[in-house]
């Protein structure tokens, strides 16, 4: 994919940190679930249409990963780490008009769009600068912090929304993170780390490797569960008979233990390879949703949705280095642009199924047993992947 000098242990770290600013910034997208409520009193809309908003967002994240590797062979790391930084101002204009319509312009398509270029842009980077014996654990800090965004903003937005209104708190909030994307463009700058993308005669051929739909379905399957858990944390637990202030410090256990998870199973796959990691997840995954289908106490649903949450946490961790270990670090990021797809597809389907499940049976019981099934066959499709590191 790339090469530059690795004995650059300053350049590379400045560059490291610039690439965690930045996901930590664009990860706040996933703090949806604090603000869900709020878009339906401000527009006046059902549940299924403002998650549809979050919905929105996930697929322009998943569009930016896809057309990424093309970008990043275009357009110069400063260009494009100026255009994450100015995408979610000019969404503000958009969702600052208070209707439905805006904040899907606004949040679903041009913050969606910031996230995923620096969420791509991070682990094209990283991957560029990092030894091969610690690239696990180097891409399981930039989900970590992309998850870390999330926890700080969960718990940031309830409060400037309580102080400043949800119009003025949203807007202090997003420009907070711009003006940090800013400071992370100045560390870049200041790193001098020159990256090149390389290609060789052989793209087309690998490319094409039909494993690679296993990868793509059994990333869809095993991050479904983790996307409803975490884009219907509030109103499930408040379905549950919880209070908002339960719900609200429960969303910030989940987004915590995603992160905490992601930089746990980076080191875990630097020592024992991706597959079996990813297992031992998935299983306890189907665990986790089985007893959430069943409890009906508040605390043990908490236990369970941190536990659901965490586990996404690291399976997105996991999944770059996977996909490298499959194609090569030249091709990695353009395949993973391919594989994330699925992410995208289930972001889509699943937080507005979940909805549309619960305005119809007004709970979310049909929802957790259909993340159940999907998550066993994730289960079964991930045994069956075998390969070789490249």
């Amino acid at each position: 994919m790339s090469s530059v000098p690795k004995n650059l242990t300053r350049e590379r770290l400045l560059a490291l940190i610039a690439c965690l600013l930045i996901t930590f910034c664009m990860g706040t997208i996933h703090a949806f679930s604090t603000l869900i409520q709020n878009i339906e009193i401000q527009t006046s809309v059902g549940r299924m249409a403002s998650s549809f908003v979050y919905s929105i967002a996930l697929v322009n994240v998943t569009l930016a990963v896809f057309f990424g590797h093309i970008l990043y062979r275009k357009l110069s790391p400063n260009l494009l780490i100026s255009l994450i930084a100015i995408l979610p101002i000019v969404g503000l204009f958009f969702s600052s008009s208070q209707s439905w319509l805006g904040w899907v312009i606004g949040y679903g398509f041009l913050f969606g769009l910031s996230s995923g270029l620096g969420y791509g842009l991070s682990l094209f980077i990283v991957s560029s600068i990092t030894d091969r014996d610690k690239l696990g654990y180097a891409l399981g800090l930039v989900t970590a912090s992309y998850a870390f965004g999330a926890v700080a903003f969960s718990m940031a937005y309830p409060f400037l929304f309580s102080y400043f209104g949800f119009k003025n708190g949203y807007i202090i909030g997003l420009v907070t993170l711009t003006l940090i994307v800013m400071i992370a463009l100045f560390c870049y700058k200041v790193s001098k780390v020159n990256i090149k993308n390389e290609l060789n005669g052989d793209n087309q051929i690998q490319s094409k490797n039909p494993k690679i739909s296993q990868l793509w379905f059994g990333y869809f399957l095993g991050v479904f569960a983790g996307l409803m858990a975490i884009g219907h944390a509030v109103p499930l637990i408040i379905s549950f008979g919880g209070s908002k202030l339960t719900a609200v410090s429960a969303i910030t256990l989940m987004t915590l233990g995603s992160a905490i998870a992601g930089i746990y199973a980076g080191w875990l796959v630097d020592r024992y390879g991706c597959k079996r990691p990813l297992l031992v997840i998935l299983i306890i995954n189907c665990l986790a949703l089985i007893g959430l289908s069943t409890i009906t106490n508040i605390h043990l649903l908490l236990v369970l949705l941190v536990t659901i949450a965490s586990l996404y946490g690291a399976v997105i961790a996991i999944y770059p280095t996977l996909v490298n270990h499959f194609v090569g670090s030249k091709l990695s990021a353009k395949i993973y642009g391919r594989v994330f797809t699925a992410w995208g597809v289930a972001g889509l389907i699943s937080p507005s199924l979940a909805g549309w499940l619960f305005e119809k049976n007004n709970n979310y019981g049909t929802s957790i047993l259909f993340a159940l099934s999907l998550s066993f066959i994730a289960v079964l499709l991930i045994s069956k992947i075998k390969y070789t590191v490249n």
